[in-house]
């Protein structure tokens, strides 16, 4: 079975994009074939449905989200066999250890919510992160050399079914 967890960057795609190698037709129907193939689990951290509404609760003054998005959102998510990825013991844990290693390289291209969104599918043992965000492009040194998890994009993810 493969245990795939998605950032929120990935349904927002499914709704609009300004990329031109991201049409969100494909966005949404890549989700929807992921949900419906029996060899993928599709998970979804907490983290990842809070920051998609906040994004869009924000949005309303004026951001790049908004409510309309987050109502059609809702849809989709209702629409796709999602399992969800709660807070523990070892969430917590593996999150104070990532922020700690940013801390000590002093890197501030990741910021404190992909990390959290990371060490949720780091914690539950996840295969992949699906993300189109460019600075997860480098946690390279925040995954263990045992961690299995790997982050893949839009590009990637068509190889793994």
């Amino acid at each position: 079975m493969i245990r795939l967890a998605v950032d929120s960057n990935i349904f927002f795609f499914s709704l609009k994009s300004h990329r031109r190698d991201v049409n969100p037709r494909d966005v949404e129907r890549l989700l929807r074939k992921l949900s419906g193939d029996p060899r993928v689990e599709l998970f979804v951290p907490i983290t990842v449905l809070g920051e998609s509404v906040i994004e869009s609760l924000l949005g309303e003054g004026g951001g790049e989200h908004d409510l309309s998005e987050l109502y059609r959102l809702i849809g989709l998510w209702g629409a796709l066999d999602l399992l969800f990825l709660y807070p523990n013991d070892v969430v917590a844990a593996v999150c104070y250890q990532l922020s700690k290693r940013k801390e000590e390289r002093d890197d501030f291209r990741l910021n404190d919510t992909d990390l959290v969104h990371l060490g949720y599918a780091l914690a539950h043992e996840m295969d992949y992160f699906l993300t189109e965000d460019k600075a997860l492009k480098h946690v390279e040194p925040y995954i263990p050399k045992k961690a299995k998890l790997q982050v893949i994009g839009l590009e990637d993810v068509r190889n793994i079914t």
